[in-house]
């Protein structure tokens, strides 16, 4: 019985931590990233869209210790990716067919 309790919390938690988790909208348009700064949770979701008018193209990736996992490769206009944020710190966020893209996330536990 005791297995069976213990078993049913770890469960719970596992569904009230995957419940919390929110999607984060961060669009690529105007050869910007908006928002440009965003604060999120461990397990939150980064939803990237690119949203430019023209055949404008971009990327994300992080060279920030620990945050490399962030990337996406090319996103042509109206393409989506997910990221999910897995680990808690701060990090910059680049595109790099247009240098001046950045973004700044901090992701707390």
């Amino acid at each position: 019985m005791k297995i069976i309790t213990t078993l049913a919390i770890a469960a719970l938690m596992t569904l009230t931590a995957t419940a919390q988790a929110a999607d984060i909208k961060v669009t690529q348009v105007g050869k910007k990233f908006v928002p440009k700064k965003i604060s999120a949770k461990v397990g939150d979701v980064l939803v990237v869209s690119n949203e430019e008018k023209k055949k404008i193209r971009h990327n994300v990736y992080s060279k920030t210790k620990g945050f490399e996992y962030v990337k996406i490769k090319i996103q042509t206009p109206g393409q989506s990716n997910k990221i999910k944020l897995t680990k808690a710190g701060t990090f910059e966020v680049r595109c790099s067919f247009h240098p001046r893209m950045k973004m700044k996330v901090t992701v707390a536990n």
